[in-house]
């Protein structure tokens, strides 16, 4: 299969890339500039390189010209650009997009599926619910074949998982390891749910292998289980030799301890305290989920040397 996968540079298109080619497939990678891939591999003396940005791929021939049999597209955020690229596709293209779990912000049960209401009031989110909306219109009219990919916090020893307290702040892994108090609210037991972009690539490659059962469908890419954050903190504690630290407080106090962007992003995590579920994807798509939370979390600090 030629594959075409835009934003092949960044960290799913890292893993992805190289799932491709182990696979025999043909893969041509769009980049805008020099970027390196994250990680050296002998699958990317196999890349074809095309130096281009998205607005320019959407105003060139290229995909006239290429012909693909599919297009990856990993990194696409509003309705707008993602028609500018669709307008230009055939019906044979079939066109993967990735999504969010974001979509499903006001859970009705918990762990989500793919059933489940589309209901983000956040922007992210909310722009997320509409891209599919619209490719699934299309695919119902038959005038499109496309899949939608929705992943929970991305994550990889070369790219941070949201850590222990639902922000991006590193420093709290390095307190962890020195045993030193870390403070919690909610009692701990909000939860994150991570996926470890080899997994969310397994997923990707399976749907386009499979196409007949992806199209028109979507799936959702998470670790097996979400995980609270008390438990998070607890697994990384004791992997450092300590018996955990924890205080919990309220969300005030929380918030006096922390800086104003860490706050924010702790929120937004707490508050969508995700929880879903990655069945439809290995029942119909046959993938084997090989990442915990707890092994994303140690990989990381791992490779980090943290």
């Amino acid at each position: 299969m030629k594959v075409l996968v835009i934003g092949a540079m960044g960290h799913i298109g890292s893993y992805l890339v190289e799932q491709l080619i182990e696979r025999k497939h043909e893969v041509y990678a769009i980049t805008r500039g020099n970027r390196k891939p994250y990680f050296d591999s002998d699958a990317w003396e196999k890349v074809k390189f095309i130096r281009m940005s998205r607005e320019e791929l959407c105003e060139s021939s290229l995909l006239d010209e290429l012909k693909p049999d599919a297009i990856c597209d990993l990194v696409s955020f509003g309705l707008d650009e993602v028609k500018k690229l669709v307008e230009k596709i055939n019906y044979d293209v079939f066109y993967l997009q990735i999504g969010s779990i974001w979509t499903y912000e006001n859970k009705l049960y918990v762990p989500v599926d793919e059933n489940h209401p589309k209901n983000s009031v956040g922007k992210y989110g909310k722009d997320k619910g509409l891209i599919e909306d619209y490719l699934f219109k299309l695919v119902k009219e038959r005038r499109l074949r496309a899949t939608v990919i929705h992943p929970g916090h991305i994550s990889g020893k070369y790219w941070q998982p949201v850590n222990p307290q639902g922000n991006d702040n590193v420093e709290v892994f390095r307190k962890i390891k020195r045993g030193e108090e870390i403070i919690l609210p909610f009692g701990g037991l909000t939860t994150v749910h991570h996926v470890h972009a080899y997994d969310l690539s397994q997923i990707i490659v399976a749907a386009l292998e499979k196409q007949d059962i992806s199209n028109g469908q979507a799936f959702i890419a998470v670790a097996e289980r979400a995980m609270t954050l008390k438990a998070i903190t607890e697994n990384l504690y004791r992997k450092y030799g300590h018996e955990p630290n924890i205080r919990y407080v309220e969300w005030e106090e929380f918030k006096k301890n922390l800086s104003d962007e860490d706050v924010r992003v702790s929120w937004d995590h707490i508050s969508h305290s995700p929880c879903c579920s990655v069945e439809k994807a290995k029942k119909l798509l046959g993938v084997s989920i090989k990442y915990t939370i707890n092994d994303i979390m140690n990989e990381y600090v791992d490779y980090q040397n943290i």
